[in-house]
């Protein structure tokens, strides 16, 4: 009796820690965000997400990264760097050049994502003391004891990163000077292990903001 009543508190503590993980999980969103007033056509028939910037490699793993998340929402997204080549072409100068783009490929709705600021930062790294057991003899006993030794304090750099999203409704008649920004989000990343997971942790707060607030709509 005493071991099934235990095997059941093990199931249901590994349950409440499923389920915080999965709520954790599902619900990390962008450091800010804001959203233009009177913002209410939000659903999207057709979304380009564009990485912005000179790393190609990180440009087409933010995308495919992005684009994939969407997709899983019901969204239509397509990779930006199918449209929009990476750092232009002789024909793409203008803001015409983009709008004419834009219309060929019935996009009505063009997400980008940019690195807008990085830093470093000198944190100090407190040292510890550890604890070693050491043995000793009392008369005919051995005795247990402990030594204890401080390790030194040390500096570390951190380096973060500050990333925009921004999403741009290009719905019906779209003309140079037309305001087409309806949202934008930020979020820092701090010293992200890989440019893999740094992809992963920025998409997956930017496209939960998105659905979570109803930014972006499924047709």
């Amino acid at each position: 009796m005493k071991t099934n009543l235990i095997k059941l508190r093990l199931k249901f503590s590994t349950l409440i820690l499923f389920a915080v993980l999965v709520v954790g999980c599902g619900t990390a969103k962008m450091s800010s965000a804001w959203t233009k007033d009177n913002y209410v056509d939000r659903t999207y028939l057709k979304l380009a997400v564009v990485g912005v910037g000179k790393d190609l490699t990180a440009r087409t793993t933010f995308e495919k990264d992005a684009v994939a998340l969407l997709k899983e929402q019901g969204i239509n997204a397509v990779e930006g760097i199918e449209i929009f080549p990476p750092g232009g072409t002789e024909e793409i100068r203008t803001v015409e050049d983009y709008i004419k783009i834009i219309k060929e490929n019935s996009l009505d709705g063009v997400i980008t994502m940019a690195l807008i600021n990085s830093k470093e930062t000198d944190r100090y790294k407190p040292g510890e003391t550890l604890y070693v057991p050491s043995y000793y003899r009392v008369g005919e006993y051995i005795v247990r004891g402990y030594q204890s030794f401080n390790t030194p304090g040390y500096y570390t750099t951190e380096k973060s990163y500050l990333i925009e999203a921004i999403l741009y409704n290009v719905k019906g008649d779209l003309h140079k000077g037309k305001e087409t920004m309806v949202w934008t989000g930020q979020s820092s990343l701090l010293e992200p292990s890989s440019l893999k997971n740094a992809s992963e942790s920025f998409t997956k707060r930017m496209v939960n903001q998105l659905i979570t607030d109803g930014i972006v709509a499924p047709k």
